[in-house]
C-alpha cells in the first residue's frame, strides 16, 4: 500500500522502457543483418546506408539519455482527495483527478511489463473532454493491484460528482423547474374539471 500524501516512483518504469527499447534494438539489428546477407544492403548508396545508420544511433542514444531523465521527473500521490501525476522532461505537466470523478479503475499486465515484474492502473473518468481511453495510468509499478484496490476504496468513501461542469446546479434546477410544472399542470387540471363541471367545455 502506498503512502497518503507522499510522492511515490513508478520504481519499475525506468526497466520497462530500457526493455521496450533493447527489444526495439534486437528488431532493428536483425532487420539490417537481414539485408546484409541477402545482399540488398551492398546494393544501396554507401551513403545512405551511413546516413541511416547514424540517424538510427542518435535516436536510440536519444532515447536512452531521455529514459532516466523522465524517470527523474515522474511521480505520483494519493491524496485524501484526489490521485496527482507530474512528469516532463522538457516541459512539466502536472494531472489531477479527484476520486469523486473516477467511473473505473482497471490493473493490467502486458506481456513486457511481465519481462520486469510491472503492471499499469489506468483511471477512467465518465465523459472526461471526449476521450475514450485513461484520463491517468500508472505504469511501472509492481504493486499495481494494489494500488487499484487502494484507489477503488477511495472512491467508495465518496458520492460521485458530475463530470459536467455546473451539473449539480443543473440539476437542481430541472428539479425545481419540474415542481414548478407539475404545480402549474395540476392547477390547470383543476381549472379544467371546474370548467367541465360548469358545462363549458364539451
Amino acid at each position: 500500500m502506498r503512502r497518503e500524501n507522499e510522492w511515490f516512483k513508478p520504481e519499475k518504469l525506468k526497466q520497462y522502457y530500457f526493455a521496450v527499447e533493447g527489444i526495439l534494438l534486437v528488431v532493428v539489428l536483425a532487420v539490417v543483418g537481414v539485408l546484409g546477407i541477402s545482399g540488398i544492403l551492398f546494393e544501396v548508396n554507401q551513403w545512405v546506408v551511413v546516413v541511416g545508420g547514424s540517424i538510427l544511433l542518435v535516436v536510440f542514444g536519444f532515447v536512452a539519455w531521455w529514459i532516466p531523465a523522465f524517470f527523474a521527473t515522474a511521480d505520483y500521490r494519493l491524496t485524501d482527495d484526489e490521485l496527482e501525476y507530474r512528469r516532463g522532461v522538457f516541459f512539466r505537466q502536472k494531472t489531477t483527478v479527484p476520486y469523486n470523478r473516477i467511473t473505473n479503475v482497471d490493473a493490467a499486465q502486458g506481456p513486457l511489463q511481465r519481462l520486469v515484474d510491472a503492471g499499469s492502473v489506468g483511471v477512467h473518468t465518465a465523459g472526461f473532454g471526449g476521450q475514450t481511453g485513461a484520463e491517468l495510468t500508472i505504469s511501472g509499478v509492481s504493486d499495481y493491484e494494489e494500488i487499484k484496490d487502494q484507489i477503488l476504496a477511495k472512491i467508495r468513501r465518496r458520492p460521485p460528482e458530475a463530470t459536467e461542469g455546473g451539473d449539480t446546479d443543473n440539476r437542481s434546477r430541472r428539479e425545481s423547474e419540474e415542481r414548478l410544472m407539475s404545480g402549474d399542470v395540476l392547477t390547470e387540471l383543476r381549472r379544467i374539471r371546474e370548467l367541465l363541471e360548469q358545462g363549458r367545455v364539451t
